[in-house]
């Protein structure tokens, strides 16, 4: 499959997908305005995060399949404008539980530990792959929900299904599908997850492959 993106490890790792496969692309949202207290939900994209979203949607070979996203605005109008480059009509179903909070056990709890931590998102994530939280599922039990969902739903042939999430969430698949955070040095050596970047995956959900940053790996019975 190809696709034109600002990340050269996305367009590389599209060229692998074998041809007519369905594959998946989860993805943080494009780029936003500056997120301010109490408005962090209704955050927009920047005039220039949606044009990348309109020639990313533009330059995908594949037709667009399924469509999932966070319910946060900045997310919804990612693939919104993403459909309009590629002049597609789609439903965009909304899963929170999915998209936003697969990480949540208790949200009292979990909030608790986010303001404790002060919002150290790098320093949560280690924590989680180390010892675990109060208040939050594992980093397995987190991918998990979000990798069960993804391989549930699209899976048409010679299409691309797109799952539109955030920075933390793309963290947990990281940690978890790779190397990230099994030690300190290892966050502070790699790029945390950038607007509109995002892994390919292909396969069934008891064998695919992910490729991330020039590396894809295969993973059965995950």
């Amino acid at each position: 499959m190809k696709l034109v993106s600002i990340y050269e490890h996305m367009e590389k790792g599209a060229s692998k997908v074998p041809v007519g496969q369905n594959c998946k692309i989860i993805f943080r949202h494009s780029i936003r305005g500056k997120i301010e207290s109490g408005v962090e939900r209704e955050v927009a994209l920047t005039d220039e995060g949606i044009e990348l979203c309109k020639s990313f949607g533009r330059n995908l070979q594949y037709d667009i399949g399924y469509v999932a996203s966070s319910t946060c605005l900045r997310n919804i109008q990612t693939c919104e404008n993403i459909l309009l480059g590629k002049a597609q009509n789609r439903n965009i179903v909304k899963a929170p539980n999915e998209m936003e909070y697969p990480q949540t056990k208790d949200i009292f709890l979990s909030d608790k530990v986010f303001k404790e931590l002060k919002f150290n998102n790098q320093e949560i994530i280690f924590k989680l792959k180390k010892e675990g939280l109060e208040g939050f599922n594992s980093i397995q039990e987190s991918a998990k929900i979000m990798l069960d969902y993804m391989f549930s739903n699209g899976n048409l042939e010679n299409t691309v299904d797109l799952y539109c999430t955030h920075d933390f969430q793309m963290a947990i698949l990281y940690a978890y599908l790779f190397d990230f955070a099994s030690t300190r040095r290892s966050i502070e050596n790699n790029k945390w997850p950038m607007m509109l970047e995002g892994m390919i995956l292909w396969g069934e959900k008891n064998h695919f492959w992910c490729s991330w940053r020039n590396e894809i790996r295969e993973f059965v019975n995950t």
